[in-house]
């Protein structure tokens, strides 16, 4: 008989889109950081610096924690919206610079 006083943590909907949209953040997070890695040491001068650190502020402040939220199973609608905000920032991002566009 399972114990009524443990939370029941299953694989809802919700979990699994918020674990999705944290999914494409750290794509978006790692992307940045190849595209940096990239960049010839000749033509670096410091301002692509910028860009890896808001890149890491987008990562640690909405991305890591929509990611907690969805494998905790805790506070999933706010991982939601979290996750919404990152996947809303990633694409705002992306879409000038999609190749096939």
């Amino acid at each position: 008989m399972p114990d009524p006083t443990k939370p029941q943590r299953n694989w809802t909907v919700l979990r699994l889109l918020v674990l999705a949209a944290a999914i494409v953040g750290v794509l978006f997070y790692a992307g940045s950081l190849i595209t940096w890695w990239r960049i010839p040491g000749a033509r670096r001068d410091g301002f692509e610096l910028i860009g890896v650190a808001l890149s890491t502020a987008y990562f640690v402040v909405l991305v890591l924690p929509t990611l907690v939220m969805g494998l905790l199973g805790r506070w999933l609608v706010f991982g939601a919206l979290l996750g919404f905000v990152a996947v809303a920032l990633a694409t705002d991002t992306l879409w000038p610079w999609i190749p096939w566009r």
